[in-house]
């Protein structure tokens, strides 16, 4: 039995499908609030919460392994602690913990940092685990980037030249199926990236190729950005948090760590990774009424 935490995420409900093509019993943690949503076929259910240690132990007992992501948040380093003691309390005899690129380099970045905590208390957990580190998800340009182009063919984004190897949540959630379900895994670390490292220019290229029309990536400053989020709703941690994240990236610029290409899902899937061209050629018929 495979523990899928954070199976409502993209990378989540596809290893969930992943999981199930390759005949393994798959649990999935949810939410009270989602308990009634329609999940895979043969995939079975427990409601817990990632704050509740009581509920996480309830969802993890009989579970072999255990697949561990959450979004974004606050408290997500005081969440994946408790998950990380539940399955060792237990007996899950491996986990798997989804993290993000460069949470190995300790760098500044509250989304990054909070990763680097949490991988170091699975390191020190003395639970088997294998860690996955994938880079920004190239879901978040059709998602983002698209809703966001103004009536001249402008977007804008605080990521100045900054080179990024986005990837695909599909190849995240392949690699994670073989890391949860194939040996030799135990200790690893993957850093997940997709085929090309993307300047928000090249993004921008690649739109208008797809979109037909021409569009322009506008780099702006980091309280432009802020307003605006903030001006839309959103959490003022979470904004704070995102727009750290894009001065780490600046910080990478052209070169650095967030514009590093792996072979991991070659490597362990046998399938080149998915590009954003690829990604928009599937959406494009949608994308275009936008």
């Amino acid at each position: 039995m495979i523990l899928v935490i954070g199976g409502r995420s993209k990378i989540g409900s596809a290893l969930i499908d992943s999981l199930r093509a390759r005949g393994e019993a798959v649990r999935a943690l949810v939410r009270r609030q989602e308990a009634d949503a329609a999940l895979p076929a043969g995939v079975e259910t427990v409601v817990g919460d990632l704050g509740s240690p009581e509920s996480l132990r309830t969802a993890m007992s009989g579970a072999d392994k255990a697949f561990l992501l959450s979004s974004p948040h606050r408290d997500a380093v005081h969440w994946h602690r408790n998950a990380i003691d539940a399955a060792r309390d237990s007996g899950v005899g491996f986990l798997v913990r989804s993290s993000i690129i460069g949470a190995d380099k300790d760098p500044p970045a509250e989304f990054i940092s909070a990763h680097t905590q949490c991988d170091r208390y699975l390191e020190q957990s003395g639970l088997d685990h294998a860690i996955v580190r994938p880079n920004l998800f190239l879901q978040n340009v059709p998602e983002s980037t698209i809703p966001s182009i103004d009536q001249d063919g402008n977007f804008y984004v605080d990521a100045g030249e900054a080179r990024i190897s986005m990837v695909d949540t599909r190849d995240v959630a392949a690699v994670a199926s073989i890391v949860l379900t194939e040996g030799g895994h135990s200790g690893a670390h993957y850093d997940v990236t997709g085929p090309e490292a993307l300047s928000y220019k090249d993004v921008a290229s690649q739109l208008s190729t797809a979109l037909g029309r021409e569009l322009t990536y506008v780099d702006v400053p980091d309280d432009a950005v802020r307003d605006s989020l903030l001006g839309l709703g959103l959490d003022r941690w979470f904004v704070d948090a995102l727009v750290g994240l894009y001065q780490d990236y600046r910080r990478s610029s052209t070169d650095g760590y967030a514009s590093v290409v792996t072979d991991t899902v070659e490597r362990l899937t046998g399938a080149r990774p998915r590009s954003l061209a690829g990604l928009l050629s599937e959406l494009q018929p949608t994308a275009q009424e936008s």
